[in-house]
């Protein structure tokens, strides 16, 4: 759609945030802000620049082309550098935008089309709740699709520069942060900063999604002087959904959604409704205001990325050493949520050997934000 231009910059931030997705979720490879800083146009994929196998490139180019809508892009003509990828997917994006296509975060890798229309609309609708900002501020990757409305789409339609702090240290932003900024951070990340003491400039407002706003960390964010505040709801499945000013509020729907009993009836804008199955459960306060009751796939949410307890307990078990486990989420009013393991051993008693064996194993077999934060070790009373 003509009326939505991505810069190349904008383009190459994206793009670079799915290539760290990529790197990290399927090639266990973390890439450090020092290197991803020397990221350039004139950076070589392989050798010399991003040091990419053949395996990675294809990886990540086809990862990059298909959040654009075009997953066939790259597979004729692979590009050499990191620009030329950027000018490739620039071209395509003005040739014609059909979708984009997000992965959910801790997910499985599962991936979901949303028509570019559709995603427009989103933005527009956020941006009507940033009215009035001056600068956005976001402390989040621009790839997720909430992020990517917030960092990229609605800071272009309302004209605003959108400034990526994702890697200064806290007294940086500090001195950055100037009168009418929006920052943008899940939860995870304002419980950071309001510890690092980064107080609000005159006239801030603190913008958070990805997982619930607790009272109680609503309540710190005003006092380090963000006076106003958006939380948003959605979900890499269904699109933006709802928001709130405060945790107190049922979130209200956006205006493109109605209720339908349990389910959500989505309006495009060419008309066309489509009925959705919300990712959580909700208890209606009105037909347009709710609030949320719980995931109905079992997630939980570890600083904004989704967790399947169920399934990390599974993998737990399959140690030799562990006859069965149980996941279960450890909530802290005001603090972090963490994943406690529960674990039966097979035989014997605890011992650190053993603690160390599982311990690698999980390191091994789950992401960061899946791994448990406390183990309880139980005998197998069955013996």
């Amino acid at each position: 759609m003509k009326a939505y231009q991505f810069s190349a910059e904008q383009i190459a931030a994206v793009s670079a945030a799915l290539f760290l997705e990529v790197l990290s979720t399927e090639f266990s490879r973390q890439v450090g802000a020092v290197a991803r800083a020397g990221w350039t146009p004139a950076s070589r994929l392989g050798e010399g620049g991003l040091d990419l196998s053949a395996e990675e490139q294809a990886a990540c180019l086809a990862r990059a082309g298909a959040f654009f809508g075009a997953p066939e892009l790259f597979k004729e003509r692979p590009p050499s550098t990191f620009g030329e990828a950027v000018g490739a997917i620039g071209a395509a994006i003005e040739k014609q935008l059909q979708f984009f296509r997000f992965t959910a975060a801790g997910g499985h890798g599962r991936d979901f089309d949303h028509p570019a229309d559709r995603i427009f609309g989103e933005a527009a609708a956020l941006a009507n709740l940033l009215y009035g900002r001056r600068r956005i501020v976001s402390l989040v990757a621009p790839h997720s699709l909430i992020g990517f409305s917030l960092s990229v789409l609605a800071p272009n339609l309302l004209g605003l520069p959108s400034i990526d702090a994702r890697n200064l240290a806290p007294e940086e932003l500090q001195k950055m942060l100037s009168f009418g900024d929006a920052v943008v951070a899940t939860p995870s990340l304002w419980r950071y900063l309001l510890a690092q003491g980064v107080k609000a400039p005159d006239n801030a407002m603190a913008v958070t999604f990805g997982e619930a706003l607790s009272p109680e960390l609503s309540a710190e964010i005003r006092k380090a002087g963000y006076g106003a505040q958006r939380e948003i709801y959605g979900s890499t499945e269904s699109g933006l959904v709802g928001w709130r000013d405060t945790p107190s509020d049922p979130f209200a729907l956006f205006e493109f959604w109605r209720r339908g009993g349990e389910r959500l009836i989505r309006t495009s804008p060419s008309g066309a409704t489509a009925a959705v199955d919300p990712m959580d459960f909700m208890n209606w306060e009105s037909e347009r205001r709710f609030r949320l009751a719980g995931r109905r796939d079992g997630a939980v949410q570890i600083g904004g990325v989704n967790a399947f307890p169920e399934d990390i307990a599974a993998r737990i078990a399959e140690h030799p050493a562990v006859a069965a486990c149980d996941v279960s989420l450890s909530r802290h009013a005001g603090g972090i949520d963490r994943l406690v393991a529960t674990i039966t051993l097979a035989s014997g008693s605890p011992n650190e050997s053993v603690a160390r064996s599982i311990d690698a194993w999980c390191r091994t077999r789950l992401r960061p934000h899946e791994r448990p934060r406390v183990y309880n070790y139980l005998e197998d009373s069955r013996k």
